[in-house]
């Protein structure tokens, strides 16, 4: 049996990131509710425990809110 990983996956359809364990062939994204095939997404970060992988999660999504509200600011 291949050894289990935690994977941080960009989702095909609403483009957020989701955990998946890579023993898995499909996971449902939380966000938007498709089914994402492991095998055609992006993999953003492979990770060896579900602590360093919700770690690394948190990180990536307090990284994308800057980015986002830094494209919102009104412009002058």
């Amino acid at each position: 049996m291949p050894e289990k990983h935690y994977l941080i996956l960009e989702c095909n359809t609403c483009k957020r990131y989701l955990l998946a364990i890579s023993r898995n062939k499909t996971r449902t994204c939380p966000y938007c509710g498709k089914r994402v095939t492991l095998g055609n997404a992006k993999v953003v970060s492979r990770l060896k425990s579900a602590e360093e992988a919700r770690l690394a999660l948190q990180k990536l999504k307090i990284q994308d809110q800057g980015n986002e509200s830094s494209t919102n600011l009104p412009r002058r």
